[in-house]
């Protein structure tokens, strides 16, 4: 019986997938016109060109990072795409240039079965109001997937920034969405790479999230914020991503559930991963074969101070020159200033097979964990056919340092 529901369902796929109506689109108005209502099994290919969006006011109906998520929160959007089986791609060399103009650049909204293919997206404008979860492409109540686009150089205002802090971030889960973020370019933008919060749910695959000006403050430069941020209740698993040049790492908040593997984060200003309960949350996360490399705070931090059942592990993983930087020598900053921070740990919490190399404390009486040179390497050879696996690690400092 249930091989017969799955062969229906596969072939009313099928079905619905070979009949989307195809549509070609080469100009602003005419896809700006296109999606001014929800649409339904269609596949919109974008020309070659440059596309600049004029932004509208909304009211969201809710608040991504609110304490109270029923807050109405006054934003500008450049395209809202709702409806089913939408396809919006452009062409493989990402040559259809989405000039957003809003700081919620694409709005997937109420859309089942989203796609966003080839696109380079830009030009986002940070709103006024400091709780509008303003991104490239923010998803909410849908089921998105997004691949191979460049997200680029969504900074917005500086005297915004420096009065609420928050910039624009590369993609935003939001409320009661699934999403497949895969293989994607996200690339100087003034907040978080990608952040998901309350009842959100994402794969995030092989990206390349850079910062690149990580000194950025309270400007409008890229490295603000975090790569990837996962808080309140949201569920995510990170695999094989590069993530540098920025504030801070990969952060699991609150309650969030998030499964951290084969990752490399390095060159950040402060810590490298950081798995926080604020005071009240009971947060899981597996953290297992990650590289943290060069940071100036510490390498991972965990702080978890609630009972629970399954807190997760940290397994397997390579953190070397963490805590380089004497500036957040105060564990009041972030951390305790050394390799491995912890704060508060569950005793169900495994920490065991990690490697670490090169790493400073900020005083004598902190944790050293280190293994001499000799060590280090010996038992790093036995890792190095994962990091030649996966072509975007080539890009990274520590591929050049310790593999050429």
């Amino acid at each position: 019986m249930k091989i017969k529901v799955l062969l229906i369902c596969f072939i009313i796929l099928i079905f619905s997938c070979s009949n989307s109506k195809v549509i070609k689109i080469s100009s602003s108005k005419e896809l700006e016109s296109l999606f001014e209502k929800p649409q339904y099994f269609i596949e919109v290919h974008l020309a070659s060109g440059e596309y600049f969006l004029n932004p509208k006011s909304i009211i969201d109906s809710t608040c991504g990072n609110c304490e109270d998520p029923n807050t109405p929160i006054p934003a500008t959007v450049g395209l809202i795409i709702s409806g089913k089986n939408i396809k919006l791609i452009g062409p493989e060399d990402r040559s259809a240039i989405i000039h957003t103009n809003a700081g919620y650049g694409l709005f997937i909204k109420k859309c089942e079965s989203c796609i966003i293919e080839n696109l380079s997206i830009t030009g986002g404008i940070r709103d006024t109001s400091a709780f509008a979860s303003d991104a490239a492409i923010v998803v909410k109540n849908s089921n998105a997937t997004i691949k191979n686009n460049k997200i680029y150089e969504n900074l917005g205002d500086s005297l915004l920034i420096s009065k609420n802090i928050v910039g624009i971030m590369g993609i935003c889960g939001r409320e009661n969405s699934k999403i497949e973020i895969i293989e994607n370019e996200i690339i100087c933008n003034s907040w978080d790479g990608i952040a998901l919060y309350r009842d959100s749910e994402a794969i995030i695959l092989r990206n390349i999230i850079d910062g690149i000006d990580k000194r950025g403050g309270r400007k409008p430069s890229g490295g603000r914020g975090v790569g990837i941020g996962v808080t309140w209740n949201a569920k995510a698993l990170i695999e094989e991503n590069l993530i540098s040049r920025y504030w801070k790492g990969i952060g699991i908040f609150v309650d969030a559930n998030c499964t951290i593997r084969n990752n490399i984060v390095e060159d950040l200003i402060t810590w490298g991963i950081a798995l926080w309960d604020a005071g009240k949350g009971k947060p899981k996360a597996k953290i297992e074969n990650n590289i943290i490399y060069d940071v100036g705070a510490c390498g991972i931090s965990i702080t978890h101070s609630q009972e629970s059942e399954e807190p997760g592990y940290l397994i397997g993983n390579i953190i070397v020159k963490a805590a380089q930087d004497s500036a957040y020598d105060s564990p009041d900053f972030y951390c305790y200033q050394c390799a491995l921070a912890k704060h508060d740990v569950p005793e169900n919490f495994l920490i065991e097979e990690n490697l670490f190399f090169n790493n400073r404390r900020a005083t004598n009486d902190l944790p050293d964990y280190d293994l001499s040179e000799h060590e280090f390497y010996e038992q790093f050879e036995n890792k190095k056919m994962i990091w030649n696996s996966i072509p975007i690690y080539k890009k990274s400092k520590f591929y050049k340092d310790f593999f050429e």
